[in-house]
């Protein structure tokens, strides 16, 4: 199958072609848009805005605080703008040292199935993070014919994750990349969630619940809609909600994210002429840089793979791990460049800052060949410092398409929940155990209307006691009310509206976790709870065997 893949690529790059680009009278050519779509999805009415809902909608992973856009922000050049180098330990799984990865945050780790925070051992109780940073989605279906993701794992034959069936067989990559992160125990499901798990709470929604400022070409579809059934009926015809229809759908609006608007675009089409110091570096991109090479227009990129020294080898054997072929060890896909000013940090490991850290490593020739597998054009440049900035002017100004650095048409989203400030405040005081270590507590899963997979949990509590959440309908912050002179642990709640204690116990790390259903019921919308955590400890001995936490305030949402 690998070996059809690259065969294919010829013809790929025909059919991309044949979709009739923008050619100027001097032959300049522009990007194809729309791009291809595989003779299995062609794009029906209304599905793109049905994929742009699913695709906004922090509901369709495990927790709901992520949405495939929260990794993909518009204005962040369609990448992760939370991303940061050294977010993630790298394969040495320690913090702080050179081979650390700017990757995407994902979700706290947790089992879907359980309904239990997981101690997963490296970022817990924080949320966990990928070993990659999140490649863009703009421009990203003029690639689907050589593999999405930076190792092209995403291919084009699109096999349906439910029934197993090949539903797409040319020109998938889409389909094939969005069906990956929902199922994905770090970026958005939580361990053991399914795309069966996902299509039935789809169905239980309001969509977008979580979200506010729709924009204006949702709203409309939304009130004429307003449950995912009746978005699947018109789309598709009839309610069923699928794993392929959501896929597809999500596919679909994916295809509409097209940046063709930069001032390099309007070169290319006709429209306007670069300034002088843009056509300069556009000049020395083409020439003495050689940066076209690998960035080749229109798309800026040969749509192909290469090993250019970031990293050793063996940390990320990248195209090796699809292909099994030694010679693409540590290959990766070379990125479209437009918008990498609003996408930094750059390269598939997060591990440069700015664009001019990026013309600096390929002014070098890379950093490493340890296996003399280094692309033959990555040579050392000589470039002056008035080149780099020509470059640098080329890339950050002559390459960014306005429309995404605005968030205008056809970028425009919503406001996600995540993008907020943070719900469920701690407040109030806490107790410590034996040792002195005051316990933690898990709070980070929104309370909205008929979530039935709401979690609060504790971590740093002693490790095997019972341990017990307490929700009340008011709070006591000043600790005054205390239960019983025997017991003297500070309680943060009004015990008098007191209406719900879950009985469970910590595990080997001192994690407990409570599932706490909230009603899908209009009436409670708005309503403040709260809670919180007491564990046992014999040598809690100040406050009686038992200490607790501090109070937190839930909002129904």
């Amino acid at each position: 199958m690998h070996r059809s893949r690259f065969f294919m690529l010829p013809l790929a790059l025909f059919a991309v072609a044949a979709l009739g680009p923008a050619v100027t009278a001097q032959g300049d050519v522009g990007l194809p848009n729309p791009p291809e779509h595989p003779d299995e999805n062609q794009l029906l009415p209304n599905q793109d805005i049905l994929g742009k809902f699913l695709f906004w909608e922090e509901q369709m992973s495990g927790d709901n605080t992520m949405a495939c856009g929260t990794c993909h922000i518009h204005e962040a050049g369609g990448s992760d703008p939370r991303t940061f180098n050294g977010n993630h330990p790298g394969p040495d799984g320690m913090f702080g040292t050179d081979d650390d990865i700017g990757g995407s945050v994902g979700v706290v780790a947790f089992d879907r199935v359980s309904k239990e925070y997981v101690h997963e051992g490296t970022f817990f109780p924080g949320p966990q993070s990928t070993g990659r940073k999140t490649p863009t989605t703009v421009n990203a279906a003029h690639f689907t014919n050589v593999g999405l993701f930076w190792d092209g794992r995403a291919v084009q034959e699109f096999v349906d994750p439910v029934t197993g069936l090949v539903e797409i067989m040319f020109a998938g990559g889409m389909e094939s990349q969005a069906a990956g992160p929902p199922e994905s125990d770090v970026e958005m499901g939580g361990l053991n969630q399914t795309w069966e798990q996902i299509v039935v709470k789809l169905g239980g929604v309001k969509p977008l619940a979580l979200a506010t400022n729709i924009p204006a070409d949702m709203t409309g579809f939304l009130a004429a809609n307003p449950t995912y059934g009746d978005m699947m009926t018109a789309v598709y015809g009839t309610p069923e909600i699928t794993a392929k229809r959501v896929i597809f759908a999500i596919a679909n609006y994916e295809r509409t994210l097209i940046s063709d608007q930069s001032p390099l675009d309007d070169d290319l089409n006709g429209v306007a002429s670069l300034p002088t110091n843009l056509q300069d570096g556009l000049d020395l991109f083409n020439g003495d840089a050689n940066c076209a090479a690998c960035h080749t227009l229109p798309f800026t990129s040969d749509l192909a793979f290469h090993n250019i020294g970031l990293r050793p080898d063996a940390e990320d054997i990248g195209l090796e791990a699809v292909t099994g072929s030694f010679f693409d060890k540590a290959k990766f896909k070379t990125p479209n460049i437009r918008n990498s000013k609003l996408r930094t940090p750059l390269f598939h490991n997060g591990s440069r800052d700015t664009v001019a850290e990026v013309i600096d490593f390929y002014n070098d020739g890379g950093d490493f060949n340890d296996n003399g597998l280094l692309d033959e054009n990555m040579q050392a440049l000589d470039l002056t410092e008035a080149q780099k900035t020509l470059l640098i002017d080329l890339v950050e100004i002559g390459m960014t398409d306005p429309r995404l650095e605005a968030g205008t048409f056809p970028f425009t989203r919503p406001t996600l929940r995540s993008e907020l400030p943070p719900l469920n405040t701690q407040y109030g005081v806490e107790s410590l155990s034996g040792t002195g270590v005051a316990p933690l507590v898990l709070s980070g899963h929104p309370a909205n209307l008929g979530n039935t997979e709401f979690l609060l949990g504790v971590d740093d509590a002693t490790p095997s006691q019972p341990a017990v959440a307490a929700f009340a309908f008011d709070d006591d912050p000043a600790g005054t009310l205390l239960p019983d002179p025997r017991f003297p642990v500070p309680v943060n709640l009004d015990l008098s509206s007191l209406f719900l204690i879950l009985n469970t116990s910590t595990d080997a790390f001192g994690v407990a976790s409570v599932n706490l259903a909230i009603p899908n019921n209009p009436a409670v919308m708005g309503v403040t709870i709260y809670a919180q955590w007491f564990i046992a400890d014999a040598a809690a001995t100040t406050t009686g065997g038992v200490y607790g936490s501090k109070g937190v305030e839930i909002p129904l949402l």
